[in-house]
């Protein structure tokens, strides 16, 4: 999955903004659709957003051996045409105190 290629390659030493800018301009040019990788007005908002993790991380190739890094994109939420596709953490949602009246009524 892209995530975790972009997760290798980060941890071969390829700068974060490089990284970035391999995930998403370089790949949309090369399928001849250069309005796509890219935030500006008008574009297709695709979004993720990603928190960069340090620490010890095990990432397995195709081969079936194990590369070792200490840096880790994990993705939080994504976008697609502006709408959240997937917030496993709830990062849009109210907190429970703050959730309007009508999540606490019951259904029936």
């Amino acid at each position: 999955d892209m995530q975790t290629t972009m997760n290798k390659i980060l941890n071969c030493g390829v700068p974060l903004q490089e990284v970035i800018y391999r995930s998403t301009v370089t790949p949309a040019n090369e399928i001849g659709h250069p309005e796509l990788g890219h935030l500006s007005v008008g574009a297709e908002a695709d979004v993720a957003l990603f928190q960069l993790q340090e620490g010890e991380f095990g990432f397995v190739d195709c081969g079936k051996a194990k590369l070792v890094g200490t840096q880790k994109l994990e993705c939080k939420m994504t976008l697609r045409a502006g709408k959240i596709v997937f917030d496993a953490e709830g990062l849009s949602m109210p907190l429970w105190p703050e959730a309007p009246a009508a999540y606490w009524q019951l259904p029936w």
